[in-house]
């Protein structure tokens, strides 16, 4: 009985957060309320109350719910803390991330309209594993020093989430032929011209880390 119970505590937090999630990216936080959310998902204002507390703490729920679901789509990586970063990987799972989440975009979208500069919950958890594989990559000699760590894992993140939320303006700018695999391989090259040390006999970042490491992520 206890499991049933936590079963439907589980899929009712789950109905919850998904109808909150649809109501904040498209009303954005001030023009979506406890009803609202109430009415999109079947589930009684006071059990939302009980689950989640004021909309305030459901709406930080909502979005430590798609910030860490980069771990759940890619936990080896999120957990490699200790390897170098291979650019070109990590960008395709930035791209698979935050592309194939249309939410998680239109709800950034809304946050910046809104003002709202607050740092999501778990949002320092996949910058900080960011900058520290470009630190390890530092340290091996496969990046250079002399960048710092969080300004390169924010240039990293900010390359792939500028590119999806324009990608349609872009392409109607610059015709049909605009693509994401021609994007990222033109965003690495630019990204090892950058940060690549200067000895001609340097790896280039693509393949800082093996292969093997990577694929197993």
């Amino acid at each position: 009985m206890s499991q049933e119970r936590t079963r439907d505590a589980e899929g009712t937090r789950e109905t919850v957060l998904a109808s909150a999630e649809k109501l904040f990216a498209e009303r954005g936080f001030a023009a979506t309320s406890i009803r609202d959310i109430s009415a999109e998902s079947g589930v009684s204002h006071p059990l939302i109350h009980h689950h989640f507390g004021s909309k305030q703490e459901l709406y930080d729920a909502v979005k430590r719910r798609l910030v860490e679901d980069y771990a759940r789509r890619f936990p080896k990586a999120a957990l490699a803390v200790n390897r170098p970063l291979n650019i070109e990987a990590e960008m395709h799972r930035l791209l698979d991330y935050i592309g194939g989440n249309p939410m998680l975009l239109r709800l950034c979208a809304r946050t910046q309209l809104e003002g709202d500069s607050q740092v999501w919950p778990g949002e320092p958890d996949v910058l900080n594993t960011l900058r520290q594989r470009i630190e390890v990559s530092q340290q091996r000699g496969l990046m250079r020093d002399d960048v710092a760590s969080s300004y390169a894992s924010i240039m990293l993140l900010g390359l792939v989430y500028f590119w999806l939320q324009g990608r349609e303006h872009f392409v109607q700018r610059f015709g049909d032929t605009l693509n994401d695999d021609d994007f990222i391989q033109q965003a690495i090259c630019i990204l090892e011209q950058g940060l690549a040390p200067p000895a001609e006999t340097s790896l280039p970042l693509a393949a800082a880390a093996p292969a093997s490491e990577e694929t197993s992520e």
